[in-house]
């Protein structure tokens, strides 16, 4: 339950981050795959050019998952589903 609340309180307050930032972070893990292609051109680099392809590619996966998830992984994590914690206001009256 402790980790479902952790996980909860990350991606909620990070909303606004993981939704302002995706297309920047795309565009520089793309910068990121073109320079791990350029040094896997050359026999010296090409350990840290698959370092770097890796990392971006995995990088690329969990922002997507998370961004195309998010509110499938904010309703799963909610903890706030018992009937003691949950506020149920009354329906505002009709004024004529």
């Amino acid at each position: 339950m402790q980790i479902k609340q952790t996980v909860y309180l990350f991606f909620y307050h990070l909303r606004a981050f993981f939704e302002l930032t995706f297309k920047p972070l795309l565009g520089l893990l793309t910068v990121g795959l073109a320079t791990s292609t350029l040094l896997l051109l050359s026999p010296h680099t090409q350990v840290a050019g698959s370092l770097i392809l890796v990392g971006c590619i995995a990088t690329m996966l969990w922002i997507t998952l998370v961004r195309y998830y998010y509110a499938a992984i904010l309703k799963w994590t909610d903890t706030r589903k018992d009937a003691n914690s949950v506020i149920n206001f009354p329906h505002k009256p009709k004024q004529e």
